[in-house]
């Protein structure tokens, strides 16, 4: 497979918050000393309530019942788009939700939640994982601005995956599945098989070529995957027959030699990439990952397994010290990290440091299942 010449480093650096609407507001009327305060009755997940934080921030609040994890996010120009996994109601269906950010006092300040696609009722009744990137992509008589990649299966719990195609010409809304079926069909017949998920898209061309990195778990393999897609004309939609395998020299993040749940950002030169990448205690290991990887490397590393990574930091617990009680105890889990892009998928190539979104949930409370959240920290990545 070969790729443009050259990228070498990350968007420029933005602040990290975590903010939203004001929950409440005060109002003192003509002729009155005496306050009076209006209630915000919108649902609790379209305050975006703020919480402060060092080191790392929650971006923003959604309540018990709403699973707000798995995030797609970028920059393009001034706004901040986040795209990830959601609930349409309490504790309902897993459904994609996206929420436009602009910047208020150095704060990123984040608008209500809007639900843009829903599980189908074959292959994707279930969806995961969505990956959004910006170009010029032909369905039917109507060109579309952003492609969207995302994993879905039949049935609940997280195996017999695939991965689906969906376009809109706005990030917020107007979402089109394309076709019925599934661009990647897992082939396995076995019910412990992971099959195909957490898809990543970059644009290689700024227009309808892309970059699609997945997991792949099959029966006695798994590992992270890449294959070039022409998503030009999607009537005549071009899937490359092979693919690569990313190696793992140079990780330090798991002890069993696998990139799983990773995102791929290449610089916007496309001379070097920075993988996100999921570290579990071990293949075997239980529940979410309890830390994740950054790393960087030639952009050769995505066809040539002679490539090593250069490790720039493993991320746990105790890089996200929660400062809002005493007990500084960090968050327990943290998986699925995207790294914040332009809406290519590109870092600036002049970065030294980068943003991070990560997935976290609260551990022994009522309604686990359902308190993850959205945080960012903050990645040195060095010259």
């Amino acid at each position: 497979m070969k790729i443009k010449n050259s990228i070498l480093l990350i968007a420029s650096a933005l602040l990290l918050a975590g903010c939203g609407d004001v929950s409440s507001e005060s109002s003192t009327p003509s002729g009155s000393d005496t306050p009076t305060t209006s209630v915000d009755t919108r649902p609790d997940y379209e305050k975006g309530e703020q919480k402060e934080v060092l080191g790392t921030g929650l971006m923003f609040t959604e309540s018990l019942g709403y699973n707000t994890k798995d995030a797609s996010i970028f920059d393009e120009g001034n706004v901040r788009y986040v795209v990830y996994d959601s609930n349409e109601v309490s504790k309902g269906e897993q459904v994609f939700a996206a929420r436009k950010a602009t910047k208020v006092d150095g704060k990123w300040v984040y608008q209500e939640k809007h639900v843009i696609l829903k599980g189908g009722t074959t292959w994707d009744k279930y969806i995961y994982q969505p990956s959004v990137v910006k170009g010029s992509f032909k369905l039917g008589d109507e060109t579309y601005s952003y492609l969207m990649a995302y994993q879905g299966n039949a049935e609940v719990g997280n195996y017999h995956n695939h991965i689906g195609l969906a376009v809109s010409k706005d990030v917020l809304s107007g979402w089109v599945k394309v076709g019925n079926a599934p661009i990647l069909e897992n082939p396995e017949i076995y019910s412990g098989s992971f099959g195909y998920g957490s898809p990543s898209l970059v644009s290689i061309d700024k227009a309808g070529k892309v970059l699609l990195s997945y997991a792949f778990g099959e029966t006695q393999l798994s590992g992270t995957r890449i294959k070039q897609i022409d998503a030009s004309d999607l009537d005549n939609l071009k899937v490359e027959a092979g693919y690569s395998e990313l190696p793992c020299a140079g990780l330090i993040g798991r002890d069993d030699n696998v990139v799983t749940n990773a995102t791929l950002s290449f610089f916007d030169d496309y001379s070097g990439v920075v993988l996100a990448n999921d570290g579990m205690p071990s293949s075997n290991a239980p529940g979410n990952a309890r830390g994740f990887e950054i790393a960087k490397a030639n952009s050769e590393i995505i066809s040539s397994a002679s490539e090593t990574w250069t490790s720039v930091k493993k991320v746990t617990g105790n890089d996200t010290i929660d400062y809002d009680d005493e007990t500084s105890l960090g968050w327990d889990e943290l998986y699925s990290p995207a790294i914040v892009t332009d809406a290519y998928g590109l870092l600036a190539n002049d970065a030294t440091k980068l943003e991070v979104c990560y997935s976290t949930y609260q551990e022994g409370v009522t309604g686990a299942n359902y308190t993850a959240s959205l945080c960012l920290i903050e990645v040195i990545l060095g010259e």
